[in-house]
């Protein structure tokens, strides 16, 4: 493979990872947009949770009022604590899909900083093979180096 097919297949390679970099910035904003619409929805249930709490508070003193209505009464009661059951199942999966959600934000964030590392390495390859190229011409000498390109290229 040629010098410069080398410094083509590099560059692109480089570009590539560039491309692939401003994507998964883009990815990481939209994850950070999801994550905080999550948690503006988790305050949100929670101001809900504590409205239902109160309410219930007052329904348990009109229930002591309306002894004659217990058997109505007591059935409400059923449904309110299956209600509240499957919030509270309903939150602890939230907490859960919260807590992968930081996870998987901690992964995207190395593979970030993976990403920059190989693509500053990657950078400093390219300036040693800019430098050598300096060296050789420099060798060589530019006339030299000139006549031995046009050599390699078809007629």
């Amino acid at each position: 493979m040629e010098e410069k097919e080398m410094l083509e297949l590099l560059l692109q390679k480089v570009t590539d990872l560039e491309f692939g970099l401003k994507e998964q910035r883009e990815h990481n904003a939209a994850f950070a947009k999801d994550l905080k619409e999550q948690k503006e929805h988790n305050a949100a249930v929670a101001k809900d949770l504590k409205e239902q709490k109160a309410y219930n508070a007052a329904f348990a003193k009109d229930l002591k009022e309306q002894k004659t209505q217990v058997a109505g009464i007591t059935k409400e009661l059923k449904e309110q604590k299956e209600h509240y059951l499957a919030m509270a199942h309903d939150i602890k999966e939230l907490k859960e899909d919260q807590i992968m959600v930081k996870q998987a934000v901690l992964e995207t964030n190395q593979n970030v900083k993976n990403i920059e590392a190989s693509l500053e390495s990657l950078s400093d390859q390219v300036s040693q093979l800019s430098e050598d190229q300096k060296s050789v011409r420099e060798i060589l000498g530019d006339h030299e180096v000139a006549i031995r390109t046009l050599r390699r290229k078809p007629v």
